[in-house]
């Protein structure tokens, strides 16, 4: 009969939430996620009942490592919470909208927290770069199965490049920590992969921030590791990357067309011309109209009747596409103070990861900027990954640890 000791117990919460993270950065098969993350709170309220001191303990070790950094995320949860307090209009819809948005991922941190053990951070890797495998194989699978001619003109799902600009800097890393060339050789044909799935999303800000990712992890690396053969590396996959790109681009009319773009902004000068005014005017300063999501956000633009442009129509009402840049997105649903919070909490964690650099944080590190601030340039975001990052950061912090095990 299987004893539940502490050591099991732990282990046990290891193996679900990995299977929480896992299904909390593939696309589609919800039902992973949800399994692990029950599972996982089962076995932490049982850790609870026998433990509660030890857990504790630890809870109050992560706080005060990191007083700061706390104190500045629950001020930008606070904040946000009150953005919904005074909402425009009804605000139900954007409290649902604040449950999605961070209960599971704060259970996950919490349960995440209560673990001792070193090896989570390994479970929590592995889990990562399984995720990017099941992406790039399922967005790949996806688009043969509706373009099994592989007419390169044809979009590949666009969605996937908000998961790969995310994982790809783990999957990068990876190849330094992984001993087994077996694995390292199959990872590096789906990294492959998952690079021309993203050219065919045409998604350029993906593209920009996929290409800082890998140059500031290739520059880290390089000066701080002192692994110089990193360049000679980046060299060849640069020229893998050109030639691939050379070949869609004569074979694609998606491409072509958003290469041709340049920098234009696809509309999105239109939307900020269109629409910053009314915020100014009527919106509130302080609080936004009550993010998160965007149902605050079309009612206000509704009601003070914003043009209707780049959006679609919805029974009564218009649906406006919210393509703002990320902060200016904050401005306007959650106000100027959590804009500012979120601000002083990402200059502080950059510090405090560069601080604490070692193969792991330096992938948190270039997914965090590359996610937030350079795609974050032209895109919404998501604040659930905030939580995330700080989460894989607390546990991987150590800077003496650059070893993934899988020999």
């Amino acid at each position: 009969m299987l004893k539940f000791n502490e050591k099991t117990i732990n282990y046990i919460k290891m193996f679900f939430l990995s299977l929480f993270l896992f299904g909390f950065l593939i696309n589609g098969l919800s039902f992973i996620k949800y399994f692990g993350l029950y599972g996982a709170i089962l076995f932490y309220l049982i850790d609870l009942f026998f433990n509660f001191e030890k857990i504790r303990n630890l809870y109050l070790n992560f706080y005060k490592q990191e007083k700061i950094l706390f104190i500045i995320l629950f001020l930008i949860l606070f904040s946000i919470i009150v953005s919904i307090i005074f909402s425009f209009s009804n605000s139900l819809p954007s409290w649902r909208e604040f449950r999605i948005e961070f209960l599971n991922i704060f259970l996950f941190m919490l349960i995440s927290l209560s673990i001792e053990k070193k090896e989570i951070k390994k479970f929590f890797f592995i889990s990562i770069i399984l995720a990017f495998v099941f992406d790039a194989f399922k967005f790949g699978y996806e688009y043969i199965k509706i373009n099994p001619n592989l007419n390169f003109s044809i979009r590949l799902e666009r969605l996937s490049a908000v998961y790969f600009e995310i994982l790809i800097p783990f999957v990068f890393i990876s190849f330094f920590l992984l001993k087994n060339k077996i694995i390292k050789i199959f990872l590096v044909v789906i990294f492959l992969l998952a690079l021309f799935e993203l050219f065919l999303t045409g998604a350029r800000g993906a593209w920009g921030s996929v290409l800082f990712e890998l140059l500031l992890i290739s520059l880290l690396i390089g000066l701080k590791f002192n692994y110089k053969k990193i360049f000679v590396y980046l060299g060849w996959l640069f020229i893998v990357l050109i030639v691939s790109g050379i070949f869609v681009y004569k074979n694609s009319n998606l491409i072509q067309t958003k290469i041709h773009q340049g920098f234009n902004p696809n509309g999105r000068d239109k939307i900020i011309k269109t629409r910053f005014p009314i915020f100014l005017k009527h919106g509130n300063f302080l609080t936004g109209i009550g993010g998160p999501g965007n149902y605050q956000y079309n009612e206000f633009l509704n009601y003070y009747k914003a043009p209707k442009i780049l959006g679609v129509k919805e029974k009564n009402k218009f649906h406006y596409w919210s393509d703002e840049p990320f902060l200016l997105q904050i401005f306007y649903k959650e106000g100027i103070l959590v804009l500012f919070v979120f601000l002083l909490f990402s200059g502080i964690f950059i510090y405090k990861l560069y601080k604490n650099l070692n193969f792991y944080t330096l992938a948190i590190l270039a997914s965090f900027i590359g996610y937030y601030f350079v795609r974050g340039l032209a895109e919404g975001r998501n604040f659930k990954y905030l939580v995330l990052y700080f989460t894989l950061y607390l546990i991987c912090k150590d800077k003496n640890e650059n070893s993934l095990c899988v020999s």
